[in-house]
């Protein structure tokens, strides 16, 4: 869905505008219809379309996707895409969605710190280290989900689904890459009747279902409300930062959804964007000068450069994937190559996420 063309340059404005970011489905779906013009009509209402998934609005999805559809049936049947996207769903799911619940959430009011683990269970230690957290569901079954940043929507594997009772919707189909250069995967979708992190909960969430890890992604992440993420501990309702090393960006475009600073990286400017969910300190879209390592399976270079974020500067050991696709970003105007900040660089640096009042910050320790 991220990868299909834009509406047309004024909805595409209004979007990206104070107002379109905070505006309501409703509102959303007003500003599409007065899109005369028919590809652009389409365009927009597939951003409103991913601006439900984003909302979890599960049981909105039918009607709206359905009408679109029908109004749209011969350019979706001329355009591989879009006709994936339009036949995600069969009968059955449409028929589920219409009978789900209104989403909703509970956040907790307390002061919460929970504790972050290194690994998915406390028997299963591994070299590859990553910020996982206890998640519930409604029968009290818990399980390890990786708090990941860098994923825009939610996403539980096929056998936690099972354990968790998740409502899965069986003739649904959802097709998605991955920034390092996965294509053509597949995830069903399903309905989690009741989430639970920490003292706060979310019913009738839409996630996504595959043979995958379980990613808690910046979908709900965000809702939680102002979080600090450290290597140890994601704390829920802290105080505001003092400070603000790096300013972060908030950036929605359709189902993606980034968490971005400006940086330089061998003193070339670039967006970074920080993913919890990787477990580089960095990985760079493009190599360095001269790789000081090898190495295949998977194959990737190893380069020493110089990272530059705010005023601080320093050395680093980073790594480029020549297989990786890392999606561009805007900066100024001008789409440049992206790098992602990832768990290792918890060892220096702690997320300050305030999404609802847009004061977010990457702060050094």
């Amino acid at each position: 869905m991220a990868e299909i063309a834009h509406a047309g340059p004024d909805f595409n404005r209004w979007m990206e505008s104070e107002q379109g970011q905070k505006a309501s489905l409703a509102q959303l779906k007003q500003q599409c219809d007065k899109v005369l013009d028919a590809d652009k009509n389409l365009s927009c209402s597939v951003s409103v379309l991913a601006r439900m998934f984003e909302a979890k609005a599960a049981n909105q999805l039918p009607d709206y996707y359905l009408a679109i559809k029908r109004k749209h049936a011969q350019a979706i049947a001329s355009d591989p895409e879009l006709n994936a996207l339009f036949s995600m769903f069969g009968n059955e799911s449409i028929a589920t969605l219409r009978a789900v619940g209104d989403f909703s959430m509970t956040r907790t009011k307390r002061h919460e710190m929970l504790p972050i683990h290194p690994y998915s269970n406390d028997s299963h230690v591994t070299d590859e280290v990553l910020p996982y957290i206890d998640v519930k569901a409604a029968r009290g079954v818990s399980s390890r989900f990786i708090v990941d940043t860098g994923a825009p929507q939610t996403r539980v594997n096929s056998e936690t689904a099972k354990l968790m009772g998740i409502k899965l919707l069986t003739d649904s189909h959802y097709g998605y890459s991955t920034f390092y250069g996965e294509h053509d995967l597949s995830a069903k979708l399903g309905i989690f009747e009741s989430l639970k992190i920490g003292g706060s909960e979310f019913r009738n969430v839409l996630v996504f279902v595959s043979d995958r890890d379980n990613l808690l992604g910046l979908d709900l992440i965000g809702k939680l409300g102002r979080l600090t993420i450290t290597k140890k501990t994601l704390e829920v309702n802290s105080e505001p930062s003092e400070r603000c090393d790096s300013r972060i960006t908030y950036a929605r475009m359709d189902l993606n959804q980034r968490l971005t600073i400006a940086a330089r990286l061998d003193r070339r400017a670039t967006l970074a964007i920080i993913d919890t969910g990787n477990a580089d300190y960095l990985t760079s879209a493009t190599p360095g000068n001269t790789p000081i390592n090898v190495f295949k399976k998977p194959h990737y270079l190893t380069f020493k450069g110089e990272l530059s974020l705010s005023e601080n500067t320093r050395w680093i050991t980073y790594r480029f994937y020549p297989d990786y696709t890392i999606p561009p970003s805007m900066l100024l105007g001008q789409y440049v190559p992206s790098i992602l900040l990832g768990w290792r660089a918890f060892n220096d640096y702690e997320l300050n996420l305030d999404i609802d009042s847009d004061r977010s910050c990457f702060n050094r320790r």
